[in-house]
């Protein structure tokens, strides 16, 4: 299994077999480490980031489709990862260093694309679930009616014996609360 590309080792790991996984960690997480470490001192935090990458990749072995080399893939969930601890540490990235400092044979790559589009759709999603979840429950109801169950305005304050003027006007603070959340996030750095 050791000679096996990427891309056989992958369809093994979606399959749920630890041995594939365990050999694509030890194929890569050499370089993970060293990539992230190049953008933050502190080793600990670099074990966790890299630990945190691949606990994700074994979660979500399912929804990720890279294909070819993962090493693109993992780099750009490694970049991503760098990125939200600046943020959370409200620290400024250095972009400039980060592209940079890219390998060659990973800049422009497609799955690194992938990747990120990936890391931030996941990110906005738990964003916008905490967002949700942090709703007062009138405005949880409101949401819940307009976005999942797709009702109107008018059958929305129907529905909670409101008017559609106060539907409005909850919709309105159920937006401005999302876009607080996401301008916490760094998808809007990229």
């Amino acid at each position: 299994m050791e000679s096996y590309t990427d891309q056989e080792l992958w369809d093994f790991l979606r399959k749920g077999d630890r041995r594939a996984f365990e050999i694509i960690y030890h194929r890569h997480i050499r370089a993970l480490f060293q990539e992230i470490s190049k953008r933050i001192e502190d080793r600990d935090v670099v074990e966790d980031l890299a630990q945190d990458i691949f606990l994700s990749l074994w979660e979500k072995r399912m929804h990720y489709q890279p294909k070819g080399d993962i090493y693109p893939y993992l780099y750009g969930m490694a970049i991503n990862r760098v990125l939200n601890f600046y943020r959370s540490n409200r620290l400024q990235p250095q972009f400039v260093e980060i592209w940079e400092t890219m390998p060659e044979y990973i800049a422009g790559v497609q799955e690194l694309s992938a990747a990120f589009r990936q890391a931030h759709t996941e990110e906005v999603e738990s964003l916008l679930d905490q967002a949700i979840f942090a709703l007062p429950d009138r405005m949880r109801q409101v949401y819940k009616l307009r976005y999942e169950e797709n009702k109107s305005v008018p059958e929305i304050a129907t529905l909670l014996s409101t008017s559609p003027n106060t539907v409005h006007n909850q919709l309105k603070a159920i937006r401005k609360r999302f876009l607080h959340a996401l301008k916490n996030t760094s998808y809007f750095f990229l």
